[in-house]
């Protein structure tokens, strides 16, 4: 293969000398003298690597190389001028270039410059079809060396092949989503689109009317017929999250539907048949919902046959390092910027943060690091004020982190063979004061 490289300088003579000897080294050359020209040709010739002047006549390089970036980011950019300086220099690593030449071009320099970017660019086009390789092979990627997530993992691609209903425990951003999506592309319905409502960003009325639909006339505004979600997902999988901030009434019709496999549209007199695969998740206590009342015991039932909880990333502390050089990886192709490392002061820092906003935190404030910085190492001044104000501790067990309450609380409760009832009387709360307890102490028994 012939890589091209295209030369931008406003002296043609020297264009034309630096085409001549790449092409003896086997590259093919093209040049221009002007901007216009320049990036004429960059957007439609297929180029490797750019040698550009600073300085173009009038024109200035660096405008050019931001054009550039905007058109193909990937495509690495040297400066090269005559007019040397460190804050030239700076100026164009900060704009993107790939390297700063001076002039007069030191050629046996320039060649092996050529050659390590086209290196580095082609070993980076290599890892995106791996990682798209990967992802093809596997569904989804999801990311972890946590041996209980790998546990999981397997569990779930045997319970995808089946239809039967799942449900997801999890915090927030700990990835249900993504674990949904797992199991979609793990089933045989994979072929078809994954559909995914999140049940706490609707009003009752809306909620049902996006679920179930309704035909024109139903209500004032209903212009024409409309096919709900469990309509549009049939022969195909519908993800509802947050299921535990569903009313009482929707959560009665979304039972009937999945024991009768039939929807009926508002302002309708027939049941329609629906074959969908149904997963669900909530970052709530659902069991401890459903003693509370708030929400339906036939319907857990019903949802409990398979039940999967994702542990947050705070008990994922292996999987860290690994999430940081992912979503770095990840950050730096679609910014088109050289993928960065992680200070091991930054590492350490990371390990004892408690991450409560888990695995998408993480990526927000990876993408936040990745664009700030400049040097290559992400360090301690580039991350967000919040995280660095934000007073550490050690990393401890859950059992360390038992405050005095909680501590009451369990003790009660052995005390009381784990009757919830006889506890809440011993310890003269109200029932929903011990399940509200026991969820913000994670007391699980």
């Amino acid at each position: 293969m012939k890589y091209n490289i295209l030369i931008v300088d406003d002296i043609e003579k020297l264009c034309k000398i630096i085409v001549q000897d790449l092409e003896l080294l086997g590259y093919r050359g093209m040049y221009a003298t002007n901007s216009s020209t320049a990036l004429e040709i960059f957007s439609s010739e297929n180029i490797h690597v750019v040698l550009l002047d600073l300085k173009l006549g009038k024109e200035d390089g660096i405008e050019v190389l931001g054009k550039m970036k905007k058109l193909k980011p990937n495509v690495p950019v040297f400066m090269i001028t005559g007019h040397g300086s460190i804050s030239n220099a700076v100026t164009a690593i900060k704009s993107g270039a790939y390297d700063y030449i001076q002039k007069p071009v030191d050629f046996e320099r320039l060649k092996i410059s050529i050659q390590n970017a086209i290196d580095h660019t082609c070993l980076k086009d290599e890892n995106l079809q791996l990682k798209k390789l990967l992802e093809e092979k596997r569904g989804i990627p999801i990311v972890t060396i946590d041996p209980q997530m790998q546990a999981l993992l397997e569990r779930l691609k045997k319970f995808a092949a089946t239809d039967y209903p799942i449900f997801i425990e999890g915090e927030s951003g700990s990835g249900k989503e993504l674990i949904a999506e797992y199991i979609h592309l793990n089933s045989v319905r994979k072929e078809n689109e994954l559909f995914k409502i999140n049940c706490a960003a609707f009003s009752e009325t809306l909620l049902d009317d996006e679920l179930f639909g309704h035909y024109k006339g139903a209500f004032t505004g209903a212009d024409a017929d409309f096919k709900g979600v469990f309509e549009r997902a049939n022969n195909s999988t519908l993800f509802l999250d947050e299921i535990g901030d569903m009313t009482p009434t929707i959560q009665a019709k979304i039972l009937r539907t999945l024991q009768n496999k039939e929807v009926r549209r508002l302002g309708g007199k027939k049941n329609i048949l629906v074959d969908v695969r149904f997963i669900a998740a909530t970052n709530k206590n659902i069991k401890a919902l459903t003693e509370q009342g708030s929400f339906r015991e036939d319907l857990y039932f019903r949802l409990n046959t398979v039940m999967v909880s994702i542990p947050p990333l705070r008990k994922r502390p292996g999987d860290i390092k690994l999430l940081c050089s992912h979503f770095l990886k990840k950050s730096s192709m679609q910014s088109g910027s050289d993928e960065k490392e992680v200070a091991a002061e930054v590492e350490e820092f990371f390990s004892r943060y408690p991450w409560p906003g888990n695995i998408r935190e993480l990526q927000n404030v990876i993408n936040y690091c990745n664009t700030v910085n400049n040097s290559g190492m992400i360090n301690m001044s580039d991350l967000p004020n919040y995280l660095i104000n934000t007073p550490q501790e050690p990393f401890i067990s859950k059992e360390q982190r038992l405050t005095d309450e909680s501590k009451i609380i369990l003790d009660a409760l052995a005390a009381c063979n784990y009757n919830k009832s006889r506890a809440a009387e011993y310890l003269k709360i109200s029932r929903k004061t011990l399940y509200n307890k026991m969820e913000k102490y994670e007391i699980n028994v």
